[in-house]
């Protein structure tokens, strides 16, 4: 009788996970589907010059990294937030209908990493770009209107 008992319990065990197996095997984890800053595309560009090679950028990555010159490592995220949404306004504003807008026609300072790194430091950047990032992307495409 408890051998039965074990097999039935063992079978329905099964019935219940095979549904989670099945789409596990079709869908793959959800971490892996994550929307990062580094993936995302509106379809709205700014061409800069990075060590005179000329690149296109989202506008979003493109906030990420000016929003450190604009808003210091010491603002709260709600700041950031904020900051983030003031200049996407001003930089769709700028581009009108157009979908690629050059560096030189803004009036940001662009930080890349290195140039980060040598004004706040590496601590700062491990500890702060999360918080850019974050900003950018919980804002994504809202401005001002």
């Amino acid at each position: 009788m408890g051998e039965k008992l074990t097999i039935i319990v063992a079978m329905l065990a099964i019935m219940v996970m095979m549904p989670y197996f099945i789409t596990m095997a079709i869908n793959g984890k959800r971490e892996n589907n994550k929307l990062s800053i580094d993936n995302v595309n509106t379809g709205r560009e700014v061409l800069i010059s990075i060590n005179g090679k000329n690149e296109l950028i989202d506008v979003e990555r493109y906030i990420v990294g000016v929003l450190p010159g604009i808003a210091g490592p010491e603002n709260n995220d709600e700041m950031l937030a904020a900051q983030a949404v003031a200049v996407r306004t001003e930089i769709y504003y700028k581009m009108e209908n157009e979908t690629v807008i050059r560096e030189d026609n803004l009036t940001y300072e662009y930080y890349t990493k290195e140039k980060y790194i040598e004004n706040w430091g590496k601590k700062s950047y491990s500890k702060d770009m999360p918080r850019y990032e974050n900003a950018v992307m919980s804002t994504i495409g809202k401005i001002i209107e």
